[in-house]
């Protein structure tokens, strides 16, 4: 009996250490993306900064967590992953003598989490009820990268919309998109982990 209980708890413990890897990921990758962010480049006239490139990642990672472990999972990971960027900024401030600048950060950070919390719901949803379309997917993606770059520039302006405003807003969604277009094809694959089997069931 103590055998079979042992090979039992083996699988769980093997899910467990997986999802932290993935967290770990994702916290990563959220302080990255701020990282990169300090980094500007001019392309015409409008600025970028290298951000850009990090931020179509943030969400499929979250979305792997999500189809892989459940919405607990994500919601735990995008919960850390936000508290790790924040302890970063702190720290680097501190170590670096400088004034930490709340008002763009609050903007940073409430639009992450505004933005990975309307990604979960819509992902779960379309994961349970639908064949998972690659251009449904898509627009998910800018919409939630909208909703993200939108807040934070929102805080960064200290209010203030100008038209330079929009249009470095409508070119990092534009970028964003075709990064997304390669990562959607892999986000589309469905798998039915242990967590999802009874809602399926019960939905039939």
């Amino acid at each position: 009996m103590k055998g079979k209980e042992k090979l039992q708890k083996q699988p769980k413990e093997k899910e467990e250490v997986e999802s932290w890897v993935y967290i770990l990921l994702l916290s990563a990758l959220t302080i990255l993306a701020w990282v990169l962010g300090k980094f500007d480049f001019t392309f015409g006239n409008t600025t970028f900064t290298l951000a850009l490139f990090a931020y179509p990642f943030l969400y499929f990672i979250a979305n792997i967590i999500t189809k892989k472990y459940g919405v607990k999972e994500t919601m735990i990971a995008i919960a850390y992953s936000a508290f790790m960027m924040l302890l970063f900024v702190t720290v680097s401030n501190l170590l670096t003598e400088q004034e930490i600048d709340y008002l763009p950060l609050t903007g940073e950070l409430f639009g992450y989490l505004m933005s990975q919390l309307v990604n979960v719901a819509i992902y779960f949803y379309l994961y349970m009820n639908t064949l998972m379309n690659k251009f449904v997917l898509l627009l998910n993606y800018v919409f939630v990268l909208l909703i993200n770059h939108f807040i934070a520039m929102l805080f960064a302006s200290r209010m203030i919309l100008l038209r330079s405003f929009w249009q470095s807003l409508i070119a990092m969604l534009l970028t964003e998109a075709i990064i997304s277009i390669v990562l959607v094809f892999f986000d589309s694959k469905k798998i039915e982990p242990k967590v999802y089997k009874k809602l399926i069931q019960n939905k039939k």
